[in-house]
């Protein structure tokens, strides 16, 4: 079985991203007429241009729900997180999302994702969100905890439980 949950991107992560989008360029472009032939403009352009093509190739696509596994699939990346290993997997209110920091990871780029600190509960979360809403909280046997943005969350849940209770279990 092969379900596949696309990435929904809100209307303010679009907004915010132009926003980044043009703050860059401008800054670029400020910095190349302010500073014509010095090594500061080639720089400045280089890392900002190296750094937004990072984050756009983590930019999270799907989530894909196979026999025994399920996959959050980025542009360049896949996490994959066994069903098996799952323990649990519920919605979860947005007032819980609140006070997430990113350590390694993206605030409002086309999404949020990547690697935060969940300053409430004092942990390291993984969250692949496209939009501030519908989210889904994975925690593994391992204590992992990841959130998804799932427009059909309550599917998704159905589903990977109809697929836990159909693996035969490991002992």
């Amino acid at each position: 079985m092969k379900r596949s949950y696309k990435f929904h991107t809100d209307r303010f992560v679009m907004i915010f991203s132009v926003i980044i989008i043009l703050v860059g360029v401008l800054g670029v472009w400020v910095l190349y007429e302010l500073y014509t032939g010095g090594f500061v403009s080639a720089w400045f352009s280089s890392v900002i241009i190296a750094i937004a093509l990072l984050m756009l190739l983590s930019v999270p696509r799907r989530i894909v729900l196979l026999d025994n596994t399920l996959e959050v699939q980025c542009i360049s990346d896949i996490t994959e997180i066994p069903l098996d290993e799952i323990e649990h997997i519920r919605t979860i209110p947005r007032s819980k999302m609140r006070w997430m920091l990113p350590i390694i990871g993206v605030m409002g780029f086309f999404g949020y994702y990547g690697r935060f600190l969940d300053v409430r509960r004092w942990r390291t979360v993984h969250l692949y969100l496209s939009e501030w809403n519908n989210f889904v909280e994975i925690v593994t046997i391992h204590g992992s905890h990841y959130y998804l943005s799932c427009r059909e969350a309550e599917e998704l849940i159905t589903t990977v439980k109809e697929l836990q209770t159909r693996q035969p279990s490991k002992q």
